[in-house]
């Protein structure tokens, strides 16, 4: 019994070491796939890449309402699946100068924004691009929020 104890012990201890590794090179591979860019090139501009990655400096608001239709259309047509979806229930609302973004977040991902930020504290968002693939400079556009880390 103890032998099994101690191997357990030694796999518990090889398995730690091993996420461990993998985790310490987590941000810096998001920042390679994700470069920073304004707010305002994402929301003036058309961008090419129809889903694309993105860093961005916000204010967290604190308020959230429930995922808004259009986005959830909008969701959908990208290819996430119902399933998939179940984990963006909600839209957080963020700021940036005068502008308010509404942005759909996963669900688990909002409990621990709220456990590590204050209302009207900075954040650097980790983000998908998803738009509509139009011409118009109007085109929908909306920002998954991936990841967070507070500043």
């Amino acid at each position: 019994m103890k032998k099994l104890i101690v191997l357990v012990g030694l796999l518990l201890a090889c398995a730690t070491a091993t996420f461990a590794q993998d985790g310490s090179g987590y941000w810096a591979r998001l920042d390679k796939n994700h470069p920073e860019v304004a707010v305002e090139t994402i929301l003036n501009s058309n961008i090419e890449t129809p889903e694309a990655g993105y860093r961005l400096n916000l204010m967290y608001d604190g308020q959230f309402r429930k995922l808004t239709q259009a986005n959830h259309e909008l969701m959908l047509s990208h290819g996430l699946k119902k399933s998939e979806l179940k984990d963006y229930k909600y839209e957080l609302l963020f700021k940036h100068k005068d502008q308010e973004l509404w942005l759909p977040v996963q669900s688990e991902l909002i409990e621990q924004l709220k456990l590590e930020l204050d209302q009207n504290e900075p954040v650097l968002l980790y983000t998908t691009l998803l738009q509509n693939l139009t011409q118009e400079a109007t085109a929908q556009k909306t920002l998954l929020v991936e990841e967070f880390r507070a500043n």
